[in-house]
């Protein structure tokens, strides 16, 4: 079976999809409003971190290096150095993780492009042969189908003037 561009890119996405990636956003998140919590009032941090309440402590966003946060505050939340520092290093790890994901993708689209035929692509990469369509037929099935188009571009009074050519 002869790949189609279509064919190689659900391959590479496919692929792409299996590898593990840690969700750093939401320890980012995490670190952010666990700061801005410990530096509320005793009693305002009991009612935030009471779920039946939480809801009437007032929340605004934030920026922080460049990001937005909604947390706790009042209007008197400052990030404290640390969380600084541990966002920062978080962020290195988003940074990391991307160039990692993107030298992977790049590595797998040369390989998916080098070659014109399922076998071959098979043949070089034995271990990513459950990504790929199994034959021509089920292939086709990913792409979308298309029936009756004419006959629904009339129902929709096309053409507009009335008169087929």
């Amino acid at each position: 079976m002869r790949l189609t561009n279509t064919i190689r890119d659900s391959f590479i996405r496919a692929a792409m999809d299996d590898v593990p990636k840690k969700d750093f956003q939401e320890q980012i998140n995490k670190v952010i409003v666990d700061d801005a919590v410990s530096q509320l009032p005793p009693k305002i941090r009991t009612l935030f971190l009471d779920k039946t309440l939480s809801g009437f402590v007032k929340t605004e966003w934030k920026y922080v290096l460049n990001s937005r946060f909604l947390v706790p505050s009042g209007g008197l939340f400052s990030p404290k150095q640390e969380t600084i520092e541990k966002v920062r290093k978080l962020e290195s790890e988003i940074t990391s993780q991307n160039e990692k994901m993107r030298s992977l993708r790049e590595k797998l689209h040369g390989c998916a492009y080098a070659v014109t035929t399922r076998k071959a692509l098979v043949d070089l990469l034995p271990e990513f042969e459950k990504y790929l369509p199994a034959d021509d037929a089920s292939a086709c099935r990913t792409l979308p189908v298309v029936q009756n188009v004419v006959s629904d571009f009339v129902k929709a009074g096309w053409p507009k003037d009335g008169k087929k050519k």
